[in-house]
């Protein structure tokens, strides 16, 4: 099973560099087929197929973080990652919680380790974009400042292949293709998808909505990332049951994304920030006038996102989009 990684490469066309680093493995079948869905599956059947797609998703790039430096695949792995985690939420019911506990905590290993890396990967591309709109007698201590974080985004990296060589990281790549393969499911895992996923997705808007009513006046920062992650958790959700419920959990999953989007802008520039003034007391005077820009800059993107991810949440929260729901 330790070549389940190996084999998911070559799903499509593989990368010639990659085959021949592989060998033989990189042309082999894939242990996971996909899972067709439709409105007349059974619940259990959409469970098979988001495992499935999320675990292929993970083995796909895979690769990609072990011999590459495309931050594309650093944030695939993390999104497979979440998305594992996410459907094990939602299906909770569905599935045996003696065997999907114990995966879903490997999994949180797995995603910190990639979080760690992709975060880096975000902020330092986000700094980089923004040091460009500095005046020009500024490069050189933006050049210093970007310096220092891309020494911290290249440790992130080294542990993320360092954690993915591991006995842990090959063992959970064992345990989610067998899962995959046959889920443990339960409860009404045979009953009509349409019958019993709503009632699955509910719980995540309700949470969401929550989230959203609890906010302060005006909202503070953390609280609103809050609200992205349930925001993510919904939409999660709704992408994984849209193939068998059809264009409601679709609609749904579509509004719910841009209050996730236009919040996790804002995340990012309080990220932005709070490195950047970390980072000040180490910093020469010239960097540190540099540094107080960048903050500006952050600073102005977040207050305009706080107004446009009103409108989001508006669109979202349109009864017409979520009564599917129950």
């Amino acid at each position: 099973m330790k070549q389940a990684v190996e084999r998911e490469v070559n799903l499509a066309a593989p990368d010639v560099d990659l085959a021949r680093c592989l060998g033989s493995p990189a042309l082999a079948s894939p242990e996971l087929v996909p899972v067709k869905v439709h409105r007349r599956s059974s619940a259990g059947d959409v469970v098979r197929a988001a495992l499935t797609e999320g675990v292929t998703r993970l083995l796909r790039h895979d690769p990609g973080v072990r011999v590459g430096d495309d931050p594309e695949d650093v944030h695939q792995g993390r999104v497979a990652t979440r998305r594992l985690r996410s459907d094990m939420r939602a299906f909770k019911s569905l599935l045996d919680q003696e065997r999907a506990a114990p995966l879903r905590d490997e999994l949180e290993w797995a995603a910190d380790l990639l979080g760690a890396a992709r975060d880096a990967d975000v902020l330092l591309a986000r700094l980089r974009g923004d040091a460009d709109r500095l005046p020009e007698r500024d490069a050189m201590a933006v050049a210093g400042i970007l310096g220092r974080l891309a020494d911290q985004r290249d440790r992130a990296r080294v542990a993320l292949r360092d954690g993915f060589r591991t006995d842990r990281y090959v063992g959970l790549i064992d345990g989610l293709v067998h899962f995959a393969q046959g889920p443990p499911l339960v409860g009404d895992c045979n009953q009509r998808a349409t019958d019993v996923l709503p009632v699955l997705v509910a719980p995540t808007w309700k949470h969401l909505e929550r989230a959203v009513d609890a906010l302060s006046a005006p909202p503070r920062p953390e609280e609103l990332h809050q609200v992205r992650i349930r925001a993510k958790r919904c939409r999660y959700a709704c992408e994984a049951v849209a193939p068998a419920i059809g264009k409601d959990a679709s609609r749904l999953a579509s509004a719910v994304a841009k209050v996730q989007s236009v919040l996790g802008d804002h995340h990012d520039a309080y990220v932005a920030d709070a490195w950047l003034r970390e980072a000040t007391p180490d910093l020469n005077t010239a960097q540190v006038l540099a540094a107080g820009e960048l903050i500006a800059l952050q600073m102005r993107e977040a207050a305009d996102l706080e107004r446009v991810w009103v409108k989001a949440w508006k669109k979202a929260s349109r009864k017409s989009l979520h009564r599917w729901l129950g």
